[in-house]
C-alpha cells in the first residue's frame, strides 16, 4: 500500500530550488504570470471557506437541556396527595404561569385595557366586572412614553375611586424612545435573548409581579413572524420567565390583515396561536365606537368562545352589560355627592345655577370648577337628574313676579320664596 503524506499547498514563489537556501531567489520566472495568480487566488478562497466553515461551525447553538437529565415521573407516586388547583391570574382569561396572547388592532385600546388590568391586580380591587389577583404588576411598554403611562393611570385611578398613591406595586418601563427587541436570531436563524431581555428577567427575578405585559410582539420579536421555529424558541423564552419567576405573562399583538378579515385576530406562523394556552382578541363592536368585545379565541384552560362586552367611559374600559359595575357606580355616586357639595358652596356664595341650558346651567357651571374634581357636565347632568328625581334637590323661584329667575337648591337650604311648581 502506498502511504500518502498530507500536504499542504504553499506559493511556488515562496520555496527554494534544490540545493539553494531558502533565502535564495526561486527559479520561477519562465512560469506564465497568469497561472501564478490563479494558485495564489485558489489558495486564498480555499483559506476563506476553511474560516467560514469553523465560525459556522462555532456559532452553531446546543441545546438547552444539553447537560439536564430528562424528567421522568411516575404518577403513582401522586396517589394520595391533594390534586394542584388551577392557579389563575384573571379568572377564565389570563392563567398563571404561563404566557397569553391579546390580540387587537391599532388603536382598538389593547394597551389600555391590559394597562387598566395591571392597575387593578395593584390596587386589588375589581374591574370589568372580574377581580385579578391582587399583587404586583409590571408594564413594558415599547409604544408609549412616561406621561401617556401618567395620563391613563390617573383616569384609570380615578374611575376606581382610587389615587397615583395606590399604584405603589404597579411598575412601568417604557421604551418608546429606544430598541425594545428581546430576542434576535443569530446567523444560524436561532433566535437569542437580547440585553434587554437580560435586563428585563432581572427586573422581574427582583419585583417578582404577578403579571408581565409586553406591549407589543412587532417592537420585542426580532425575528420572522412566519418562521415557526423562531416564533416558538421566543414563546418559549418567556414561558421560562413565566414558570421560574412564577409569573402570568400577556403578550400583546396586532392581527394581521387576513386575521382581521376572519375574525380570528391571528397573524404570521400558527406557531404564535399554537405556542401559548390562552389568547384573547379585542375588537371594535359593530356600529358602536366606545364598544369593545373581548373574544376568547384559545383557552387551553377554559371555555372557547367567551365573550366579554366593555365600553370605553371616561378613559377607562366599564362592563357593557346592561349592569351598573362596580367602577361606573362608584363614578356616579361620587358626582352625585360632589354636586351637593359644590351646590351648597356656591349659593352661600351669592352664585346661582339653574336646572336648564343656559349661561348659570348647573352641570357646566360645576365642572368648570377647579374643585370638581376631574368630572365632567355629562356626569353632573346625569347626577343633577337623580337628585331631582330624590328630592334632593329642588328649584325655586327668585325676583319679581314679572320676570323670575330659577335657582337651584338643596333642598336641605331652601333660599327662596316658592317652588318652580307651586
Amino acid at each position: 500500500m502506498v502511504a500518502i503524506t498530507p500536504y499542504k499547498w504553499k506559493d511556488p514563489a515562496s520555496l527554494p530550488l534544490r540545493g539553494e537556501d531558502w533565502r535564495d531567489k526561486p527559479a520561477l520566472e519562465d512560469v506564465d504570470p497568469k497561472i501564478m495568480e490563479w494558485m495564489r487566488q485558489a489558495a486564498g478562497a480555499h483559506g476563506i471557506l476553511t474560516e467560514a466553515a469553523d465560525a459556522a461551525a462555532q456559532a452553531t447553538p446546543k441545546a438547552a437541556n444539553d447537560n439536564k437529565p430528562l424528567p421522568f415521573l411516575n404518577p403513582a407516586d401522586w396517589h394520595g396527595q391533594p390534586v394542584p388547583t388551577r392557579q389563575w391570574f384573571l379568572e377564565g382569561l389570563i392563567p398563571a404561569r404561563h404566557v397569553t396572547i391579546l390580540a387587537g388592532d391599532g388603536g382598538v385600546g389593547k394597551s389600555l385595557l391590559a394597562l387598566q388590568i395591571a392597575a387593578a391586580s395593584a390596587m386589588s380591587c375589581e374591574t370589568l366586572g372580574t377581580r385579578p389577583a391582587a399583587g404586583r404588576a409590571l408594564y413594558l411598554g415599547a409604544e408609549d412614553e412616561a406621561d401617556e403611562f401618567h395620563r391613563r393611570l390617573a383616569e384609570i385611578a380615578d374611575g376606581h375611586e382610587r389615587s397615583l398613591a395606590d399604584l405603589s406595586d404597579l411598575r412601568l418601563i417604557p421604551l418608546a424612545d429606544r430598541d425594545a427587541l428581546l430576542a434576535v436570531p443569530d446567523r444560524s436563524g436561532n433566535m437569542t435573548k437580547t440585553a434587554v431581555l437580560g435586563s428585563l428577567i432581572e427586573l422581574v427575578t427582583d419585583f417578582r409581579p404577578g403579571l408581565l405585559v409586553l406591549d407589543t410582539s412587532a417592537d420585542l420579536f426580532g425575528g420572522d413572524e412566519i418562521k415557526r421555529v423562531q416564533v416558538r424558541q421566543f414563546v418559549a423564552m418567556l414561558r421560562t420567565i413565566a414558570i421560574d419567576c412564577d409569573v402570568a405573562v400577556l403578550l400583546l399583538s396586532h392581527p394581521s390583515l387576513q386575521g382581521m378579515q376572519s375574525g380570528s385576530g391571528s397573524s404570521g406562523s400558527t406557531a404564535w396561536s399554537n405556542s401559548v394556552r390562552s389568547r384573547l382578541y379585542l375588537t371594535h363592536a359593530k356600529e358602536d365606537e366606545d364598544g369593545r368585545l373581548l373574544t376568547t379565541k384559545k383557552a387551553n384552560y377554559g371555555k372557547l368562545g367567551n365573550e366579554l362586552k366593555i365600553r370605553w367611559r371616561d378613559g377607562m374600559f366599564v362592563p357593557d352589560d346592561g349592569k351598573p359595575s362596580p367602577a361606573a357606580g362608584l363614578l356616579k355616586q361620587r358626582a352625585v355627592e360632589t354636586f351637593r357639595t359644590l351646590l351648597s358652596t356656591i349659593n352661600r356664595a351669592g352664585i346661582r345655577v339653574a336646572p336648564t341650558k343656559g349661561v348659570n346651567y348647573a352641570p357646566r357651571v360645576l365642572a368648570e370648577r377647579k374643585d370638581a374634581g376631574g368630572i365632567k357636565a355629562k356626569q353632573f347632568e346625569e347626577a343633577m337628574q337623580q337628585l331631582l328625581d330624590d328630592g334632593l334637590i329642588k328649584v325655586v323661584l327668585e325676583g319679581p313676579p314679572s320676570r323670575p329667575r330659577q335657582r337651584l337648591i338643596l333642598s336641605s337650604e331652601d333660599y327662596g320664596p316658592q317652588d318652580a311648581e307651586s
